[in-house]
C-alpha cells in the first residue's frame, strides 16, 4: 500500500513534469536562458522528491494538483540565499591559484624588436638565424605569432624564444631576422618547418640570403694586426711557422 502511494506520487510528478516542458517548447532561446533555474529545480524535484518521501509525505503531495510546480517554486527559495562568502572565498583561491602559476609559469618577456640597415647583415659573418621576408602589418605580431608556433610544434625548446629580432627592408619587402644566439631549439623540426611554409614566409637562412641577395659576407681584420717579413727568411715551411708564431705571441694573439 505504501509503495503504491510513492510510486502515484512518481507518476504525477512525472506527469507534471511532461505538461511543463511542453509548454517550454514554444519560446525563444534567450527565454529558455532565463528559466534555467526553473528548469534545473523542476527536474531535480521529480527524480529526487520521491526517493526522500514517507508515505505521509507523498499522501499529502497528491492532494496538490500540481505537486511538482508547488515543491519546485519551493525548492528555488530554499536555494536562493546568499553566496557572498562562497564567491569571496573563489577569488581567494584564484588569487593564490595565480601566485603558484607564475612561480612555476614566470611569464616570458616580450621580445625586443630592432629596425636595421640590409647592409649591415652583411658583418654577421659566422652567425646563424632565420629570415622570413615579406612580413607586413603589426611586425610584433608577426614576432609573437612565429615565438608561439615554433614553441607548439616542438621547435622552440624549455621556454626558449626569440628575444632580440631584428627587421630591415630590402627589394621592396620588410624582412625579419630570429638569431640563433642563446636559443635552444630543434634544428631538424625547424628546417623542415621551415621548407613546408616558403611560399608562405619566404623563410631561409641568414648565411643563405646574404650571399644571394647582398653579395657577400664583409670579413672584419682584426686592428693591429701584425705583418710578418717573409723576403729574406729561411723558406722552410716550419721555420715560416715558428716565426709566424713567434710574431702573434709578441702581439698578445693566439
Amino acid at each position: 500500500m505504501s509503495g503504491d502511494i510513492i510510486q502515484s506520487l512518481r507518476d504525477k510528478l512525472v506527469e507534471n513534469y511532461e505538461a511543463y516542458t511542453k509548454q517550454l517548447r514554444g519560446l525563444r532561446p534567450d527565454e529558455l536562458i532565463v528559466l534555467a533555474p526553473q528548469i534545473a529545480a523542476r527536474k531535480f524535484v521529480c527524480e529526487s522528491l520521491p526517493e526522500h518521501c514517507s508515505v505521509d509525505d507523498a499522501a499529502r503531495l497528491l492532494r496538490f494538483e500540481n505537486p511538482l510546480e508547488l515543491a519546485s517554486d519551493l525548492w528555488e527559495d530554499e536555494m536562493n540565499y546568499s553566496y557572498q562568502d562562497e564567491l569571496k572565498h573563489l577569488l581567494w583561491r584564484i588569487s593564490d591559484k595565480e601566485a603558484d602559476y607564475h612561480r612555476n609559469y614566470p611569464p616570458a618577456a616580450q621580445a625586443q624588436l630592432q629596425s636595421i640597415e640590409a647592409e649591415s647583415l652583411r658583418k654577421m659573418d659566422g652567425q646563424e638565424g632565420l629570415i622570413l621576408q615579406g612580413c607586413g602589418g603589426d611586425l610584433q605580431e608577426w614576432v609573437d605569432g612565429i615565438n608561439e608556433t615554433l614553441t607548439e610544434a616542438g621547435i622552440l625548446l624549455d621556454g626558449s624564444v626569440f628575444q632580440n629580432v631584428s627587421t630591415f627592408q630590402h627589394d621592396g619587402l620588410t624582412c625579419l631576422l630570429f638569431p640563433f644566439e642563446d636559443i635552444k631549439l630543434d634544428m631538424g623540426k625547424l628546417a623542415m618547418w621551415r621548407l613546408q611554409t616558403h611560399e608562405q614566409f619566404g623563410g631561409t637562412w641568414l648565411s643563405d640570403y646574404v650571399p644571394n641577395r647582398l653579395g657577400s659576407f664583409i670579413q672584419e681584420l682584426a686592428q693591429n694586426r701584425p705583418r710578418m717579413q717573409l723576403l729574406g727568411s729561411d723558406g722552410n715551411i716550419f721555420a715560416v711557422l715558428g716565426q709566424a708564431s713567434r710574431l702573434l705571441k709578441d702581439a698578445g694573439m693566439a
